[in-house]
């Protein structure tokens, strides 16, 4: 099978760069060249002849969000993979899970599949969905997300959040999507504070950010490369991060660890086609998506918004989810008890 339209247009770029590196080229830039030499000369072959259509990404959230957002970063580059397009639907409602059924119902052609996250697993946990991972065909994680913050429009630090719902009980206002383990957080800070917050029924991030700018809500939960340009235009404040350690680009904004709330986010996005489909468009579309995360200029974009590219191939998604299940169950037993 012929090598994809993205081999040569990336050969075309090397021999324009090993051109002007003649003239004098930096160390990083050859070096980057490099990594697209070895991108090119391993583009998918294949003999099956996946895609000959469009393909379908189903992502269970409004446009903006962070699921969202890693599809359609997901989506740009394995078009050029790939050589057909990757089309993103929003299908939102559920906390995923709506999208989620609607491809594992969905026929197993290769043409429709899923981009989502930790959902997929609180929703199970929960009892929303009588199903998680196992329930699809994985096609491999391209993204880890490290860099998750609460942030607030009304208050400026974490002091100042607790303080308020002191003085004022079940009055600040929460905003999430319900029936993800966001409501677990809430659980922890009110039992750890002996306060009590309003939860919201906000949407998925896109959503909160507009209810926040329009002070619907006080305080919400966001990968932090989604909200970067409202804190650097003074809009909103990062108050707290939900990492092992302090991030570096923030370095004086405390862990939630730190102010004695053991929360750390386990978020990642999730690329699954129906249960049944072909094995070889599984092995091809996940050797494509490895190809992707070798890209420098897919890291770049990833960057951008603070998505580390942290490749997971199927036959290893099994254990990475069992894992997280294991820390997402211990937040959903602090939230059953709390509610009892």
């Amino acid at each position: 099978m012929k090598k994809q339209l993205v081999s040569v247009l990336l050969a075309t770029t090397m021999t324009a760069g090993i051109l002007a590196g003649c003239s004098g080229k930096n160390t990083e830039n050859l070096e980057k060249e490099t990594v697209q030499e070895r991108v090119a000369s391993e583009a998918v072959d294949s003999d099956i002849s996946w895609p000959e259509n469009p393909v379908q990404i189903i992502v269970g959230a409004n446009a903006g969000g962070g699921i969202d957002t890693a599809a359609r970063l997901i989506a740009k580059y394995m078009e050029q993979e790939l050589g057909q397009p990757f089309v993103v639907s929003n299908v939102s409602g559920g906390a995923g899970s709506i999208a989620a059924n609607q491809v594992k119902e969905a026929k197993p052609d290769g043409y429709t599949m899923l981009v989502c996250h930790e959902a997929l697993l609180t929703n199970r946990i929960s009892g929303v969905t009588e199903f998680d991972y196992d329930a699809f065909e994985s096609g491999g994680i391209p993204f880890k997300v490290y860099t998750t913050c609460l942030l607030s429009k009304k208050y400026k630090t974490f002091d100042e959040l607790v303080g308020a719902a002191k003085n004022n009980p079940g009055a600040v206002k929460f905003g999430t999507e319900l029936a993800t383990n966001d409501t677990a957080i809430i659980a922890m800070m009110e039992n750890q504070f002996e306060v009590q917050y309003q939860l919201v029924d906000a949407g998925a991030v896109s959503d909160q950010i507009a209810a926040m700018m329009g002070d619907h809500i006080d305080f919400m939960k966001a990968p932090v490369g989604l909200v970067k340009d409202y804190v650097a235009s003074g809009d909103f404040n990062i108050i707290a991060f939900f990492n092992e350690e302090r991030n570096q680009e923030y370095p004086d904004v405390p862990t939630m660890k730190e102010l004695g709330v053991d929360f750390v986010v386990d978020k990642f996005f999730f690329s699954a086609f129906p249960k049944g489909t072909d094995p070889a468009i599984i092995d091809k579309y996940s050797e494509a998506l490895k190809h992707v995360c070798e890209n420098p200029d897919f890291q770049t974009d990833a960057e951008n918004v603070q998505y580390a590219v942290e490749y997971v191939a199927p036959q290893d998604t099994s254990a990475y989810f069992e894992e997280c299940k294991v820390r997402l169950q211990e937040y959903q037993d602090i939230l059953d008890s709390r509610n009892q």
